[in-house]
């Protein structure tokens, strides 16, 4: 029989719900089986500590203590009343200094030749970028050239990454670090 079996068996027995058959079951298997009968012995000792223990009750009086150390209900409403309104306050705050941007910077939006600096400036952001770009796919074309002319650069370069890894978890588990993912 499976140990898990046998668990739920001593579980029914302490409870007084185990039959005969399943008494005499668990008493063969408990024989034989050292692991599960010092599991049994032990959750004999922690019943019968429990059962042993007075139950406690909370002094007398402790409810009407506890209502009325606790803050007045008014109180409580203004309070969160105070900060649900400051809340509000502080997020319309950014949409009311954007509103006064524009309506400060209206006028100049509507000159035409600073439309045409914005579109240059948005153009010469938009080339900057691309000339990143390109720079990085070039780079990355010569580091595929070089793994497709050299492989072994990229098995080696793959060895000493792991043995960095293996190498991380070996200290830690000497220094007892645990890591949290």
């Amino acid at each position: 029989m499976e140990h898990n079996e046998i668990y739920l068996l001593m579980m029914e027995a302490l409870d007084g719900e185990l039959g005969e058959p399943e008494r005499r079951e668990m008493a063969a298997h408990l024989h034989h089986c050292t692991r599960c009968a010092r599991e049994w012995q032990a959750i004999q000792a922690i019943h019968t500590l429990f059962q042993q223990t007075p139950a406690l009750s909370p002094a007398a009086g402790f409810t009407q203590r506890t209502l009325a150390r606790l803050p007045n209900r008014r109180y409580r409403l203004w309070a969160i009343s105070a900060i649900y309104g400051l809340l509000l306050v502080s997020g319309l705050a950014p949409l009311l200094v954007v509103a006064w941007l524009i309506s400060l910077l209206a006028p100049a939006l509507a000159q035409p030749a600073f439309v045409r600096s914005l579109i240059q400036a948005a153009g010469q952001v938009a080339r900057i970028i691309q000339a990143i770009l390109g720079a990085f796919w070039q780079g990355l074309g010569s580091l595929g050239e070089l793994v497709g002319q050299q492989p072994a650069v990229l098995g080696w370069l793959l060895v000493m990454l792991g043995l960095v890894f293996l190498w991380s978890g070996v200290y830690s588990q000497l220094t007892g670090q645990v890591k949290v993912e």
